[in-house]
């Protein structure tokens, strides 16, 4: 039995402390003499990512705080069995179309972070579907195709579309000031067939929105624009291909990044916050906050909220996805969709269900269906589903009952996915015989990455579109400024430091 001396003992402590350390994405060391900073930014998802190096960008000295250990919030990415995943990532939406021009929000986004569009290796998607039932719409990045799907399954909408279409165009939905319109209000007005309205909230909801069987008309006309109009893309490294340039950048800026230790506490003095209380006790100061945390999530750090306004802002819709990888391609079992929407029923359900989760609505997801040319080399391809889950449900499960019931849900979420998806080559391959890893996540998977309350997808269904809090130097961006999406929570954070921070008073 051999003995280290002290010596070496804090050499190998050292060695120890500085292995660990390369697991936080190169966090930055803080020292106590350099603890006040113009901005402080809270959360470092690509919205507090994107904030941070906008305003790097213009010489401000930038500090982002992190609880987690890696970078991306719900836009993240982990690895399994030494398989690498994306976290939230089913489409980058807003692919630059040839009628888009520079007017793309993705090029927009690009353009403020200096990121070179085509870094990013994006490739479009094959075409994906809508289906309630037995009716199905198509799409693909050719508006013109969706346009035609529109009318040859609703032929008699065919002007009230193009009706709709134009108030769509004239509607504002970018503006701070935008009123708070319901959509299920504004589709039963638009179209005698009701299944077209309901059809079309279906992607719209799942790919944004914070209500409950509606969505805000500003929300789903950004989202329709993205989804139909512009349409689907996904980079070859998956989310990566903007965490990795965004974090580089940073470095090279010189912000300073604390991960793995969240905040714990906001001070305020009256109408200014004056101090940020990390979890671990250290203190920071900075002139001006910017918190991509959430509304009511923000509002705790400063102890401001009361339970009767907390209520009316917490939101109540989560999720459950389930990703199996198995061996091949999607094409070898006769699928050649990227996404599919679907819904049981004639009217779209979106809504927290009674129990842990509810199949008769999702999303249906085959990323190798991407327009990849390293997709046709792939040997294995992943399956990802996605339905609506009850965060109450799942947080009271103990540890075994929560595996088990993990498992349950992912046995009927495939088989309701394998319901909608062409039988093909399935008459002569059982897809679980293929099924080589199954991975899922829970609400409470997204409580823990993303903080926001009862585990909720999009945050709460109040909005502050223009970023302002009652607190005069605190800003809101991310999830609920009311910008949606990878491209959404880009442009949200690059608005925040644009016109509350750089903006000349």
């Amino acid at each position: 039995m051999w003995k280290l001396s002290s010596s070496q003992v804090r050499s190998r402590c050292r060695s120890l402390v500085s292995f660990i350390s390369g697991f936080t994405l190169r966090s930055s060391t803080i020292h106590p003499e350099e603890n006040h900073f113009e901005i402080a930014v809270i959360g470092a998802g690509l919205s507090g990512l994107s904030a941070a190096l906008r305003l790097a960008m213009f010489g401000k000295k930038v500090l982002i705080l992190e609880k987690h250990y890696v970078v991306g919030g719900l836009n993240s990415f982990y690895a399994r069995k030494g398989r690498k995943f994306d976290v939230g990532l089913h489409a980058v939406t807003n692919f630059p179309s040839p009628s888009s021009g520079k007017t793309s929000p993705l090029l927009r986004a690009c353009r403020q972070l200096r990121l070179p569009f085509d870094s990013l290796n994006l490739h479009q998607q094959s075409s994906s579907r809508i289906s309630f039932a037995e009716k199905h719409i198509r799409f693909n990045n050719d508006f013109s195709f969706f346009l035609s799907e529109i009318e040859q399954n609703f032929p008699k909408e065919k002007d009230r579309f193009q009706v709709f279409l134009k108030k769509m165009e004239d509607f504002d939905a970018y503006s701070i000031n935008v009123p708070n319109l319901s959509t299920r209000s504004i589709l039963k007005e638009a179209f005698s067939d009701p299944l077209l309205g309901e059809m079309l909230l279906c992607p719209t909801s799942y790919y944004g929105s914070a209500q409950e069987n509606d969505i805000d008309f500003a929300t789903f006309t950004m989202l329709f624009d993205a989804i139909f109009k512009q349409g689907l893309a996904r980079p070859s490294s998956g989310i990566r291909a903007f965490l990795d340039p965004l974090v580089q950048k940073l470095d090279e800026f010189g912000v300073k990044r604390l991960m793995n230790n969240g905040v714990k506490k906001i001070k305020s003095d009256k109408n200014q916050a004056t101090e940020i209380i990390m979890d671990n006790e250290t203190v920071f100061t900075a002139d001006q906050i910017i918190s991509t945390c959430g509304v009511v999530e923000t509002e705790e750090l400063l102890g401001m909220t009361d339970a009767r306004s907390k209520d009316s802002k917490v939101g109540n819709f989560s999720i459950i996805e389930t990703i199996s990888v198995f061996k091949g391609k999607p094409k070898d079992f006769g699928w050649d969709e990227t996404v599919i929407f679907y819904n049981d029923s004639k009217e779209f359900r979106y809504e927290k269900p009674t129990g842990p989760m509810d199949s008769s609505s999702g999303v249906i997801c085959l990323p190798e269906n991407y327009q990849d040319p390293d997709n046709q080399k792939v040997n294995e391809s992943r399956l990802r589903i996605t339905n609506p889950a009850n965060f109450e449900k799942w947080t009271a499960l103990e540890e075994a009952s929560y595996i088990s019931e993990k498992e349950n849900s992912e046995r009927i979420m495939l088989e309701k996915a394998l319901d909608y998806l062409p039988k093909g080559q399935l008459q002569k391959t059982n897809f679980s015989d293929a099924t080589l890893l199954k991975d899922t996540f829970t609400p409470r998977t997204i409580k823990k990455y993303t903080n926001h309350k009862n585990g909720a997808l999009y945050g709460s269904p109040v909005k502050s579109r223009s970023g302002s809090s009652p607190i005069k130097n605190l800003y809101l961006a991310g999830t609920d400024q009311g910008y949606i999406g990878i491209v959404g929570a880009m442009l949200g954070g690059i608005a925040v430091a644009n016109n509350r921070i750089l903006k000349p008073s």
